[in-house]
């Protein structure tokens, strides 16, 4: 009798176990994810120098590939650490992009991107933020 309880609480500590590895490779991969789409949408506003049209048709291009999650952000505020907001998503993937004016020649960009977790067991998504920032973009004069 003794070993059937110690066998059944051992087999309780190995799926505990289990699971939580689960849930920290399920994290560690939703949150190279959002890192690796952060890292793209800043990389395309520095070389296209701005949030213009070129700089959105290669991030939807890239976010389409990359299998981002689609969907407005609906949770983008106005403005951010001193920053107006630009555009949420484009209407069809869940980023916010914010501008901020450095002084009269610079100016930089934020961006923001979302860490989706689907938890199947209590039907819940959670959306944790992620957020960087741009170098310094120089103003040329037209």
């Amino acid at each position: 009798m003794k070993q059937s309880i110690g066998s059944v609480f051992l087999y309780n500590i190995i799926i505990v176990f289990i699971i939580l590895i689960f849930a920290f490779l399920s994290a560690t991969i939703s949150y190279s994810k959002a890192f690796r789409v952060n890292s793209k949408i800043m990389n395309y506003i520095e070389r296209y120098e701005g949030y213009n049209t070129e700089a959105i048709r290669e991030i939807n291009r890239d976010l389409n590939t990359i299998g981002y999650r689609r969907g407005n952000s609906n949770k983008c505020a106005s403005s951010k650490n001193g920053g107006t907001l630009v555009t949420n998503g484009d209407n069809q993937y869940k980023y916010c992009v914010y501008r901020f004016e450095i002084d009269s020649r610079h100016y930089s960009y934020g961006v923001l991107t979302y860490m989706d977790m689907d938890i199947p067991i209590i039907s819940q998504n959670l959306e944790i933020p992620v957020y960087s920032k741009t170098d310094k973009i120089y103003k040329f004069k037209k």
